[in-house]
């Protein structure tokens, strides 16, 4: 997320383009792959920007584990990265329209039926 990005980095995170300054510096400190979770702004992955879906959200906890937890089990199932990283994306959005963490992490199911590729 920003925060870590910013420690990690040193460089302070404001926006969409001093997240791509933290990164860039973290790929040229030698780390293969970054990817910078940025809450209702989506993620950004090296040096493209993965928009958020727009969701009127209740409680954010657990966001960035819902975002992370999916985007490794896509990676797994062999999704392309960069539609992995807007499907969890999806999930990390939904995951705050309810309360609290785990009971707030959609199914499959809902998921699958809220799927449409990108951020309208």
């Amino acid at each position: 997320n920003e925060t870590e990005a910013e420690a990690l980095a040193g460089v302070a995170v404001r926006d969409l383009e001093s997240a791509r300054g933290a990164a860039r510096k973290l790929t040229e400190a030698g780390l293969r792959r970054v990817i910078v979770t940025l809450g209702a702004n989506g993620a950004l992955c090296g040096d493209v920007h993965h928009p958020a879906f727009a969701m009127q959200a209740v409680d954010t906890t657990g966001a960035g584990d819902a975002f992370i937890g999916s985007f490794a089990c896509f990676l797994a199932e062999g999704v392309p990265e960069a539609e992995a990283i807007q499907r969890a994306n999806l999930y990390a959005g939904l995951s705050t329209l309810g309360v609290g963490t785990q009971k707030s992490f959609v199914t499959r199911e809902i998921l699958e039926s809220r799927w449409g590729g990108t951020p309208a």
